[in-house]
């Protein structure tokens, strides 16, 4: 099955959903307001396959295939006849129901999902013109590399659209867990408060950064520290994240970290600014 894919924003997250969805012979309209956010991006995927060639993980007809997949757009119009548009933009309710409003609106016959990594499915589902063609699509941070895909239904999607989406899940070798619309779903809600955790172990000086994710690795056999983890995943999201645990889910997290916040606040965000809780 092989599918014209949108893709909605082009940061971190919706390169790399982009990446492997070309490398798996999908056909990419990559759509993003910034069309320097739309260079850099392609030129990272670009340097993201050669690395995986000179691994031996793509082989050479599958990076330039996917390269020739993948179209830039700065019109959302573009984007209507899409089958399967995947919405990958900040961790925000009112930019993401703005968004998929005026998506949905465009595109009134193809699948729309969100790759929002803790925000009600239900709730942005409100915001979508045919409701029943909508889901949460929980993508795993880095994704070429992670197999894993939490698939979100709301109460109005149907079952033929949870499969396309499953069998799209499929083509791109990911494993699927189905989880009910709660807060945080599955991963966030069980790491995200251990990443608080170890945050706050910092900020008391408990230990240092460096001593805290080796304690985690060697200790609880971790393949990468917490806070080297959240430096992965982006500060600004795992704060977006908590916040969002501590305002829907109450008991399921203690608040965000003062120190998580403060670094959001210097735009310390981890490595995609070179500098977090480590240096890059």
């Amino acid at each position: 099955m092989k599918l014209r894919v949108g893709i909605v924003g082009f940061g971190q997250m919706g390169q790399a959903i982009a990446q492997v969805s070309a490398v798996a012979g999908h056909s990419l309209l990559i759509y993003d307001t910034n069309a320097e956010a739309l260079e850099q991006g392609l030129e990272s995927i670009d340097t993201n396959l050669e690395k995986l060639r000179s691994l031996g993980k793509v082989h050479d007809t599958e990076g330039m295939n996917a390269l020739l997949n993948l179209q830039m757009v700065t019109d959302i119009a573009d984007l209507k006849d899409c089958d399967l548009a995947i919405e990958a933009v900040v961790e925000n309710y009112q930019v993401k129901t703005e968004l998929l409003k005026r998506l949905s609106h465009i595109n009134q016959t193809g699948i729309i999902v969100t790759n929002t990594s803790s925000l009600s499915s239900n709730r942005l589902a409100e915001s979508v013109l045919n409701p029943k063609r909508f889901m949460g699509l929980h993508f795993m941070n880095p994704v070429s590399t992670i197999p894993l895909v939490e698939v979100v239904k709301s109460k109005t999607t149907t079952a033929e659209t949870t499969n396309i989406v499953l069998q799209f899940c499929q083509s791109l070798n990911k494993t699927v867990v189905q989880t009910k619309d709660q807060p945080g779903f599955i991963v966030n809600r069980l790491l995200l408060p251990m990443i608080n955790q170890a945050i706050h172990a910092l900020e008391d000086e408990l230990a240092s950064a460096h001593d805290i994710d080796v304690a985690m690795r060697l200790g609880a056999n971790w393949p990468i520290g917490p806070l080297a983890l959240a430096d992965l995943i982006g500060l600004d999201t795992c704060l977006a994240i908590l916040e969002n645990l501590a305002t829907e889910g109450k008991s399921l997290t203690f608040p965000p970290s003062n120190l998580l916040k403060e670094k959001v606040a210097k735009q310390k965000l981890g490595k995609k600014t070179k500098a977090g809780f480590f240096t890059y």
